[in-house]
C-alpha cells in the first residue's frame, strides 16, 4: 500500500486514459494494481516505502477502501481509454488530496529483498467531457466463506448486486429517468478460474449479458470495452458468475487476495458518476456453509474467519454434493453494498420470471432438402466413386 499526494489543480480535470507501469524485471511478480481515492489526511511518514496491506493493525490506509476506485489493472492488461463522452473527475472542490495505490504481488517461491516501483500513468485534460465516470464492483464478497472443494472439474460461484444497494443513487443521476451506462468491464478471478460472466435482470426479465469470458486466462486479464453500452436502471439486479476447476488442488480453496486463493468480481466502468455511494456491490453466502458445518462438524463453532478453511478435511462425494446443494437452494444472501455497513441484513435471491432466449446460430444449418446440402453429398459421392475406380484399375 502506498499513499500518493494529488497534484495541485486550479480547475477541474478529466482523466481520459490510464496505463500500467510495471518496473522492468518485475513483470512476473506484479499481479494486479488498484488506485483508490482517499479523503483522509496523512503525515510525511505515510508517503514512504509503503505498508503491508495484510498488517491491518498498523496499516493507516484502511478507510481508503470506503472511497471510489480510480483505476484497475491485472497481469496481461494494457492501457485503458475512457469514451469520448466521459472522464474520471479530479481537481474538484471535493476531490481528495491523496490517493492510495494497492499492489498485489505473486511470489510463490518466497523470494526476499525484491524492490518495486510499479504503478500507473494517468493522462488528464482541462477540456471536460460531458459526464463524470465512476467504477463499481459486483460479485462474491472476498472472504473465507467463498469455498470451493478440491478435485472439482467444475464449480460455480455466484455473487449478487441487488437492486436495493444502488436504488436511490441510480434515481438521482443526470440521465433522463436516472440510471447509468456501463461502457467497460474488468472480469477478475484467480488461478482456478475457467469462465466468468455478469448477467442483468429487470423486474425478473433477463436482459443480454453485460460481459462474459468463457476462456478465462489468469495471465491475460484486460478490461473489456463493451461493443454496446449497457443501461442500468433503478431497480435492476446484477448477478455475477465464476466457474472454477480445482482438479490440481488437494485442499479446499477459499476467497482471498492471494493468487492461490480466489476472487469472483467484475469492475464495471460507467457514467454518469453516482454520488454518496460505495464502490462495492457484493454478496456473501453464509448460510450454506453454516448448514454444511452443522451436519458434518457439529462441534465446531462457525465464526469469522470460516473455520472450514483451516481444517484437514477428507472430502467425499456426499460432502461435495451437500455443499453444492446448499448453495444452489439458498433463498437469500447477505448484501455487502457498503463495505459491511449495509442497512440490509438479508435479501432474497432475485427471481427470474423470463429467462433470455438462447441465441440463434447465424451459421447455415443444411438440411436433406437443402440444394447446397444435396450438391455436397453428390460431390462427395463422385469423389468416393473415382477413388474406388482408381484402386480397381491399379489391380488390373
Amino acid at each position: 500500500m502506498f499513499s500518493v499526494q494529488s497534484p495541485h489543480f486550479n480547475t477541474k480535470q478529466h482523466i481520459t486514459k490510464f496505463e500500467p507501469y510495471v518496473q522492468k524485471g518485475n513483470e512476473g511478480f506484479v499481479h494486479h494494481m488498484l488506485v483508490y481515492e482517499c479523503h483522509d489526511s496523512f503525515n510525511d511518514s505515510h508517503y514512504g516505502p509503503g505498508f503491508d496491506c495484510r498488517d491491518q493493525a498498523n496499516m493507516p490506509f484502511t478507510k481508503c477502501y470506503f472511497y471510489s476506485i480510480v483505476a484497475a489493472w491485472a497481469i496481461g492488461g494494457e492501457a485503458f481509454y475512457f469514451p469520448t463522452k466521459a472522464g474520471f473527475p479530479i481537481g474538484t472542490d471535493d476531490s481528495p488530496k491523496n490517493y492510495m495505490l494497492e499492489i498485489h504481488y505473486d511470489n510463490p517461491e518466497g523470494i526476499e529483498g525484491r524492490k518495486d516501483s510499479s504503478g500507473f500513468r494517468f493522462h488528464y485534460t482541462p477540456k471536460l467531457r460531458q459526464y463524470d465516470s465512476g467504477v463499481f464492483i459486483v460479485g462474491d464478497f472476498v472472504s473465507s466463506f467463498m469455498v470451493i472443494p478440491p478435485k472439482q472439474e467444475s464449480w460455480l460461484t455466484v455473487g449478487y448486486c441487488s437492486k436495493e444497494c444502488y436504488l436511490d443513487q441510480l434515481k438521482a443521476t443526470q440521465l433522463p429517468g436516472g440510471g447509468v451506462n456501463v461502457f467497460a468491464a474488468f472480469l477478475h478471478t484467480h488461478l482456478q478460474g475457467r469462465a466468468t460472466w455478469t448477467k442483468h435482470y429487470r423486474d425478473g426479465v433477463e436482459l443480454p449479458e453485460i460481459a462474459r469470458d468463457d476462456n478465462y486466462d489468469f495471465n491475460f486479464q484486460d478490461i473489456q470495452v463493451l461493443r454496446k453500452e449497457v443501461h442500468i436502471k433503478p431497480g435492476d439486479d446484477l448477478v455475477h458468475y465464476c466457474k472454477y476447476q480445482t482438479m490440481d488442488r488437494d485442499k479446499v480453496v477459499w476467497g482471498g487476495d492471494s493468487t492461490s486463493q480466489e476472487m469472483c468480481v467484475d469492475f464495471l466502468f460507467y457514467y454518469p458518476r453516482m454520488v454518496n455511494t460505495s464502490s462495492y456491490c457484493y454478496s456473501m453466502m453464509y448460510t450454506p456453509v453454516q448448514s454444511f458445518m452443522g451436519k458434518y462438524f457439529p462441534d465446531v463453532n462457525v465464526s469469522w474467519p470460516n473455520p472450514l478453511v483451516s481444517m484437514n478435511v477428507t472430502w467425499t462425494e456426499e460432502m461435495v454434493s451437500d455443499l453444492r446443494r446448499g448453495f444452489d437452494q439458498a433463498k437469500g444472501f447477505i448484501p455487502m453494498c457498503f463495505w459491511g455497513n449495509s442497512p440490509y441484513k438479508w435479501l432474497p435471491i432475485p427471481k427470474v420470471t423470463k429467462p433470455l432466449p438462447p441465441e440463434e446460430s447465424k451459421c447455415h444449418q443444411p438440411t436433406p432438402e437443402d440444394p447446397e446440402s444435396n450438391s455436397s453429398l453428390v460431390s462427395a459421392s463422385c469423389t468416393l466413386v473415382l477413388i474406388l475406380y482408381i484402386i480397381y484399375m491399379s489391380f488390373l
